[in-house]
């Protein structure tokens, strides 16, 4: 069909509304399948730490806070680094950790937030409270003058939402719909207009009323 009209495009989707509705919903019951039984459940324990520069006998100056504040960016990248965690892996005795670690700062604070997400909760928990303790402990070697102070420990590690992959299944199901709907009106063989016999070259000569019984 050519030259169609929204109106056209609206009696597709009245004509196959069940079949538009259920697509989105099976993708999305699609993507809850595999997010919760397929692939592996990921957690997120979470910790903050608080950087700071050791006072003088003068205290904390503000040239001090400044350069520290300067830094933000190598102390992000130190505290991802595999020296750091080769050394909670060796204070929590594995072989290695496999866990991803992000680290969060808000521009111009010292605060940092760590994200551990991994499969094993307990695992994410850990190395979240030992990283903090590693940096504790070696950070100001790594920085003269600096110490980082554990702010906020690690209780429990969440499992993370699926919320965001939902709502990205079922807004492509609904897409996939509309394509569908509209494969169905462009190639269409029912001719519904006077338009489209003019359009194959043919003369039309009058109508007939057609009334269902």
């Amino acid at each position: 069909m050519t030259g169609f009209s929204l109106n056209d495009f609206w009696k597709v989707i009245k004509k196959h509304l069940l079949v538009l509705l259920l697509v989105p919903l099976l993708t999305t019951c699609f993507v809850y399948i595999v997010e919760e039984m397929v692939k592996p459940k990921e957690y997120t324990a979470a910790t903050q730490l608080l950087i700071t520069a050791q006072k003088g006998k003068q205290g904390q100056s503000f040239d001090d806070l400044r350069s520290s504040i300067q830094l933000i960016g190598t102390f992000s990248t130190t505290i991802q680094s595999e020296k750091v965690k080769k050394e909670v892996a060796k204070k929590l005795g594995i072989k290695k950790v496999n866990e991803d670690i992000q680290v969060v700062t808000d521009q111009n604070s010292l605060y940092f937030n760590i994200y551990v997400k991994g499969t094993n909760p307990k695992k994410a928990k850990a190395v979240a409270n030992e990283l903090g303790k590693v940096l504790t402990e070696d950070f100001s070697k790594l920085f003269s003058g600096m110490s980082v102070h554990v702010m906020e420990e690690a209780t429990t590690a969440t499992p993370e939402p699926i919320k965001f992959q939902l709502i990205l299944g079922f807004v492509f199901g609904l897409m996939v719909s509309v394509i569908f709907a509209f494969s169905m009106l462009l190639f269409s063989s029912v001719i519904t207009k006077d338009e489209q016999l003019r359009n194959l070259g043919l003369t039309v000569l009058g109508d007939t009323p057609f009334k269902k019984m």
